[in-house]
């Protein structure tokens, strides 16, 4: 029971008949008489308070939330007290996650209903769970408020935000993708099939020009073919003890996700295939490359609630798991990180044995701290051992990134923010050059 600023300010009025008890005996008395009164009065007033049988709360949202996005959660609470209802309600949300406002207050008249909204921001994914509802209701005479605890269950699942693929196509129908760093390819590149000539532009190769038709017009033209489709790409999903560490308000694999959905998505829009091996000790998921945007929703479906682990993945199960069950050439996007000597040995043991097979992308993310460590003027000796740290890791990095490429793969070391644009524009580029 919590007391009201009523009952505070009745109770405090009691302190003039104490302070007139120096004048007159009698005073003392009506103090007493005061402060038992009111006691009385707060006392009916919260018992006959409404409780769980006067009230229905309910609570409604959507079944698949965004990961780090603003999701409405709506609450309705029906008065069935027989007076007006008033009071605030808390939602027991579930964390890691905020949620705006956190409190709502309500008045509510007999027999209708109010809604109330907030906003929840998931950080973490996976299925979660609203477990209940805290309201606290003002009694009938306004001396005391009830707390009440309402187990309302609501399950849901958090997802990656695929508000992204929503922003590719807006800037897509707005020519728009240049802008935002990406480097889009249309329908033609050095395919197998010619489709037309063109006069030549800027960044378009020597060995696509066309000499006889360039002798004959007296400009330079290329010759352009269409871009082969049902090309296969796999998802390597790194879920070991490399993808824990946090870059803001994400872990390395919520990007490595992000990054690999949405490469997935514009590789569906492209005519691929695509499949997705996600592995940490032991494989977890695994789906055969297929084109589709049904393939799409059996990626989201697989990743949705991947979480890292403290665990050294197994890159050579995943490598054999591959191509056990996998025999034409593909482009394998790795999704992991080489964040000491350990983490970089282990992949350039096991990585290069898909070349010359396949084609392996080695994605990796920086850390911004780090670059800004690296890069900073020490202006003590304690920014100085910062620094030698933070260049030690880098030339670590570095190595690492150049071994990888002698050893026949592409590498992409970028920082978490340039991820999702690095990786659409390096396979744009590779479909371009018919090298998947």
């Amino acid at each position: 029971m919590l007391l009201t600023r009523r009952s505070l300010i009745v109770l405090g009025t009691a302190a003039i008949w104490l302070l007139l008890s120096g004048l007159s005996p009698l005073m003392l008395t009506v103090f007493v008489i005061h402060v038992g009164v009111t006691v009385i009065f707060i006392l009916v007033d919260f018992v006959y308070a409404a409780g769980l049988d006067d009230i229905i709360v309910e609570r409604s949202c959507e079944e698949k939330l965004s990961l780090l996005a603003d999701n409405p959660v709506t609450i309705s609470i029906r008065n069935r007290w027989g007076r007006n209802l008033i009071g605030s309600i808390v939602d027991n949300y579930p964390d890691p996650g905020t949620a705006r406002p956190v409190r709502m207050d309500f008045n509510i008249p007999n027999g209708e209903k109010a809604e109330l909204t907030y906003r929840y921001r998931p950080e973490s994914r996976g299925d979660i769970i609203f477990p209940r509802m805290h309201l606290r209701v003002r009694g009938r005479m306004g001396f005391s408020i009830k707390r009440l605890s309402v187990p309302v269950v609501t399950r849901a699942q958090v997802y990656p935000n695929m508000l992204q693929t929503r922003r590719w196509d807006l800037l897509s129908k707005k020519g728009a993708l240049f802008a935002a760093g990406f480097k889009p390819v249309g329908r033609f590149g050095r395919g197998t099939e010619f489709s037309q000539l063109r006069e030549y532009v800027q960044d378009d190769e020597y060995s696509a020009i066309d000499w006889k038709a360039t002798a004959r017009k007296g400009d330079p033209v290329v010759r352009e073919y269409e871009i082969e489709r049902n090309q296969p790409l796999t998802l390597f999903i790194d879920c070991g003890r490399q993808m824990i560490g946090r870059i803001d308000e994400h872990t390395r694999l919520d990007y490595a996700i992000n990054a690999a959905l949405m490469l997935a998505y514009v590789a569906v829009l492209k005519g691929d295939q695509v499949g997705l091996i996600a592995f940490g000790a032991k494989i977890q998921h695994y789906l055969a490359p297929r084109s589709g945007a049904a393939q799409l929703n059996r990626i989201i479906e697989a990743l949705y609630d991947v979480q890292p682990s403290e665990v050294e993945s197994d890159y050579a199960g995943a490598i054999r798991k591959f191509l056990a069950t996998w025999r034409k050439r593909s482009l394998i996007a790795l999704f992991s990180d080489v964040v000491d000597p350990t983490a970089s040995s282990v992949l350039l043991a096991h990585l290069p044995s898909l070349h010359p097979r396949h084609l392996p992308l080695a994605i990796l993310m920086k850390d911004p701290e780090l670059t800004s460590l690296e890069k900073m003027s020490p202006a003590s000796t304690a920014q100085l051992y910062e620094k030698a740290v933070a260049c030690e890791i880098a030339s670590s990095r570095d190595l690492a990134s150049r071994q990888l490429k002698q050893a026949g793969c592409l590498v992409i070391d970028v920082t978490p923010q340039e991820l999702t644009v690095a990786v659409i524009n390096e396979y744009m580029k590779l479909k371009a050059r018919s090298l998947i």
